[in-house]
């Protein structure tokens, strides 16, 4: 299995990034996203524990399900459909106010997964999750610019 873990630094609060990152239309301004759509709402809030996003690729679509939902704090989900030889055991995103004027926050993204292939698994996993890292970081800079940061 492998861990990934990237995160940067904001100089805005946790309660407008969250907003950004549980944005699942917004995915699609992202560096290599064609689409972004919700197919499935929340259990209680739209894009809350339960929402269903489909994520589109040049070469691939992948479905994305939240697991966790706490505005201003943590959004977690878990890859359930994906063209690669991959499992997605779940990512998180957390938010981390940085000193008492709360007007600067850690966003802090990792995620977990391991490779499926009969051969080579842990292998596969980790190209996997280096393009996983550099997707990260690009959604990361892209956020930041758009939060002024």
């Amino acid at each position: 299995m492998h861990t990934l873990h990237v995160s940067r630094d904001f100089e805005a609060d946790a309660a407008t990034i969250f907003d950004v990152v549980a944005d699942h239309a917004g995915y699609a301004s992202l560096p290599g996203v064609r689409e972004a759509w919700l197919r499935t709402p929340g259990e209680t809030e739209r894009g809350g524990v339960g929402a269903e996003r489909v994520i589109v690729l040049p070469a691939m679509r992948f479905v994305e399900r939240i697991t966790e939902y706490k505005p201003g704090e943590t959004l977690g989900y878990r890859i359930i459909k994906c063209p690669l030889p991959i499992e997605h055991i779940g990512a998180r995103i957390m938010l981390q106010p940085l000193g008492t004027a709360a007007n600067r926050t850690r966003v802090h993204w990792t995620s977990r997964l391991r490779g499926t292939t009969p051969v080579g698994a842990d292998l596969t996993a980790a190209v996997f999750a280096a393009q996983m890292r550099l997707a990260y970081r690009g959604a990361l800079a892209v956020w930041a610019r758009r939060l002024g940061g």
